[in-house]
């Protein structure tokens, strides 16, 4: 069975608190950074993301198992050094094995050096900053060609806000051109934007968000993909 999640944000502080992660009398929003500066604290001492991360794990691997694939479209960290080496650590406690671990470079992974694409390599079968691969329903019929991609498609970077979006740069423009120009009865499957609708740009809109946020911090398999979302999802199947 094949797995699809986004935006875990391991060891990523700011993500972890607008999770519900912040710690007592911290808020669970932006505010949290200008509560951090005032008391002259490092903001990971006011969030719980060492639990945010473990929860993340945990719910992986209840569903996903060494059998199946898992693909994760981007943004395993914050994609500082030691944001970076924290995911990896989380990575090597999945059940799923290196080789059916696939990862999809996000914006926080943009820029990463050699050194650290090379250890991202070293847990993941597969790194690329796109990707296409086919899903099946609950029968293992009906196959169907899907791209996976960090980031919505291109021309939804000049949409207005869709609902629930909680990234502040979900239409950032310097990311459009990493993006994939929308392509007619194709589903992109993606994350980015921290939305919580995996429909946030409307019906028959040929994507689906997979995003953590998106699933109640659970992945989603092919099977739920083909057989309850790809008709509302899909303009033509």
């Amino acid at each position: 069975m094949k797995w699809f999640t986004a935006d875990l944000h391991f060891a990523h502080p700011f993500v972890a608190a607008l999770r519900g992660y912040a710690r007592d009398g911290y808020a669970n929003d932006a505010s949290i950074k200008q509560q951090a500066e005032r008391e002259h604290k490092p903001l990971k001492n006011c969030v719980d993301w060492r639990k945010h991360d473990a929860d993340i794990i945990r719910s992986i691997n209840t569903y996903v198992g060494e059998e199946d694939e898992l693909y994760i479209l981007g943004d395993i960290s914050s994609g500082g050094t030691w944001s970076v080496d924290q995911a990896i650590m989380r990575i090597q406690n999945l059940h799923v094995p290196r080789k059916n671990r696939h990862l999809i470079l996000g914006n926080h992974e943009l820029h990463s050096s050699t050194r650290t694409l090379e250890k991202l390599a070293s847990v993941f079968g597969e790194v690329g900053r796109v990707g296409i691969t086919e899903i099946r329903d609950g029968w293992g019929n009906n196959p169907h060609t899907v791209f996976l991609s960090h980031y919505q498609w291109r021309e939804d970077f000049t949409q207005s806000k869709p609902l629930g979006a909680v990234s502040t740069n979900w239409n950032a423009p310097e990311l459009a051109e990493y993006a994939l120009p929308r392509m007619n009865n194709t589903l992109l499957l993606h994350g980015h934007t921290h939305a919580y609708d995996p429909l946030e740009f409307g019906r028959h809109h040929n994507e689906i968000n997979v995003g953590l946020d998106a699933w109640c911090f659970e992945p989603v398999n092919e099977a739920e993909l083909v057989d309850n979302w790809l008709h509302t999802a899909v303009s033509a199947v």
